[in-house]
């Protein structure tokens, strides 16, 4: 709590240490990715901060306004996308029910967890800046 901006007041119990460590062997394992069911104030979040703080992932969060539109998401998840990619930062993407205000935000989640890409949200010029940041480590890892 102490080195943390967003400090959370919990209560362990077996349980919730399981489902946390479920969740950091997810996080664990490349390109891992989950979707956590349950009815409100069960936890998710919490075990989901929890589990990325330990795993040392940077938890990223979309902010809903009444202006909030289809653009501003594809801002956000061209940010979101430029900093676990282009920069190789372990990213969290929280994202929540009641933070669905289109359904083209489920299409594009839908896209990225199944295709690793969501379709044109990158002009040609964004791509190729976005490959000469990726070009270093995927040489090293063999893949280039």
């Amino acid at each position: 709590n102490e080195m943390s901006k967003k400090p959370m007041q919990l209560v362990l119990f077996l349980f919730m240490i399981e489902h946390i460590t479920r969740i950091c062997r997810v996080l664990r394992s490349p390109g891992g990715h989950a979707l956590l069911v349950g009815i409100g104030g069960s936890g998710r979040q919490s075990c989901t901060r929890l589990a990325s703080f330990i795993m040392d992932f940077t938890v990223v969060e979309i902010e809903i306004s009444k202006s909030y539109g289809k653009n501003e998401w594809r801002e956000d998840v061209k940010r979101m996308l430029t900093t676990a990619g282009g920069d190789g930062k372990p990213t969290t993407f929280l994202f929540t029910d009641t933070q669905i205000k289109l359904e083209s935000f489920v299409e594009d989640i839908n896209n990225l967890l199944n295709t690793a890409e969501v379709p044109n949200i990158f002009a040609s010029d964004e791509k190729a800046t976005l490959g000469e940041k990726v070009r270093p480590a995927a040489k090293s890892a063999g893949r280039v």
